[in-house]
């Protein structure tokens, strides 16, 4: 019986040696899987009988395969420069899901496909969260699409102006000599920018200034339109039987004034509407003198967006204020140090999905052809009470199971949870010069194995010799 148990216990050491082996092969052939998390084959011995009552008498019957422990340890991080590739930086598995079921990964090649859904490699729709009106994580699980997303348009509010006018300017009189038939001819300088309406269309706002010859380092500013962009029905008061046309025709909406210090900084600035001479029936001669209407009642644009737009027209901060327009001289001859620093303004337009940038708490932010940004969707991971219990299913993916637990939900760079790196690809975290230590040891147990099969086959047939 010694002798022939020997025999099964060769075979058992060629079994278990034979699953290490393949293990291992298992190891190597995805040393270059995005991922993949090694295994190691673990064993335990056998026992075929005792032959006396202590430990000692104990007779082993080779060894057997006990199971196949996963290695959760981090891969290495390569950079992709792809937006969309993810990396979890530490713990937890990306959520994905398709009609077989919910699967955990650590596989991060994500792209949007045709319908605008984030997928992975597979296919399989990414799992995340919505995000509030406030740009925070709603809790609710679910597909990452975004095919419906866009930016709606913001109508401008206010207008910051940072420009320097010339004291050496000559002073051309009141805020009623004024023509806005002729604006150039009857201002210092001029200067535009671009503002939207309600419906994020884009209106083109010129400023004048005035210099004021009845008192020093003061100016006059009237801010306003061509006549065909503005409805004068909803203006009010005289304004309403004005005529649109000439359709080019500059129409000064809003007016004030600015006073600056003798050492050319902002002094005052004033929103009270200037009294300026106005051609009511667009036959190009002034006619009429009125209060420039958008001070009291706003801007009336035409085209249907709201009416009675409000524009905050910001040139510094007084008293004494340096920070935006300011009254410097320094070329030597009038007029010959207006110039513009910036113009800013807070509207804008309508815009539609340009790109995504993922950053290290998961969210997802689409940057849109009108240049603004927001948030869309958070990435969300999971993690486990047991990871070695989950299932190896295949496809980079694991399956959740009785061993594992329940599934931890969460967002990334919080508690248990790893950060993420956009542009950046988790490695197999395989060791190729222990892989080869360890086939080198399992091809010697492999052999040793078949020798005692080899050793205990001479020994029998001597036995049937003697009995010869």
């Amino acid at each position: 019986m010694g002798l022939q148990s020997s025999l099964f216990s060769g075979v058992a050491g060629i079994d278990s040696n034979g699953s290490a082996i393949s293990v291992i092969s298992d190891n190597i052939a995805n040393s270059n899987t995005v991922g993949f998390k090694s295994s190691r084959a673990e064993f335990v011995d056998v026992l075929s009988g005792n032959l006396g009552s202590g430990g000692g008498g104990t007779i082993g019957s080779g060894s057997r395969l006990s199971g196949i422990n996963q290695n959760f340890t981090q891969g290495s991080l390569e950079n992709t420069g792809v937006t969309t590739d993810v990396a979890v930086d530490g713990g937890g598995f990306f959520i994905v899901q398709d009609t077989q079921g919910v699967f955990y990964t650590r596989s991060g090649i994500f792209r949007l496909d045709s319908s605008q859904n984030l997928v992975n490699a597979q296919d399989q729709n990414v799992q995340g969260f919505g995000i509030t009106p406030g740009g925070l994580p709603n809790g609710a699980l679910g597909n990452i699409n975004l095919s419906t997303v866009s930016s709606s348009p913001s109508a401008t509010t206010e207008v910051d102006v940072n420009v320097n006018l010339d004291p050496n300017d000559s002073s051309s009189g009141t805020a009623l000599q004024f023509n806005h038939t002729d604006p150039v001819t009857s201002s210092n300088f001029q200067t535009g920018i671009r503002v939207f309406d309600s419906l994020g269309n884009p209106r083109n706002v010129l400023i004048y200034f005035k210099k004021n010859s009845a008192a020093s380092n003061s100016w006059f500013y009237l801010a306003g339109v061509n006549r065909s962009e503005l409805d004068f029905a909803n203006m009010g008061g005289n304004f309403a039987t004005f005529a649109s046309t000439p359709a080019t025709q500059f129409f000064p909406v809003q007016s004030g004034t600015l006073t600056f210090t003798t050492d050319g900084a902002l002094l005052t600035e004033g929103t009270t509407a200037l009294t300026v001479p106005y051609d009511s029936d667009g036959d190009g001669t002034t006619n009429q003198n009125e209060a420039t209407p958008g001070n009291a009642g706003g801007w009336d644009w035409l085209g249907g967006a709201t009416l009675s737009q409000s524009l905050v027209f910001d040139f510094g901060t007084p008293p004494a204020g340096t920070d935006q327009t300011t009254q410097f001289g320094g070329s030597g001859s009038a007029g010959g140090n207006n110039f513009v620093r910036f113009l800013n303004q807070d509207g804008f337009s309508a815009g539609s999905l340009s790109s995504i940038d993922i950053d290290e708490n998961g969210f997802v932010t689409g940057s849109f052809s009108n240049g603004q940004t927001q948030r869309l969707a958070q990435l969300a991971l999971a993690t486990f009470a047991n990871i070695n219990g989950l299932a190896r299913v295949g496809k980079n993916n694991w399956l959740e199971s009785n061993d594992s637990g329940n599934p931890i939900v969460g967002s990334p760079n919080q508690s248990s949870f790893g950060a993420l790196r956009a542009g950046f690809l988790e490695q197999s975290n395989t060791d190729l010069a222990e892989e080869f230590v360890r086939l080198i040891l399992a091809q010697r147990n492999f052999q040793a194995n078949t020798r005692t099969i080899s050793t205990t086959n001479e020994l029998l047939a001597n036995l049937v010799v003697l009995g010869q």
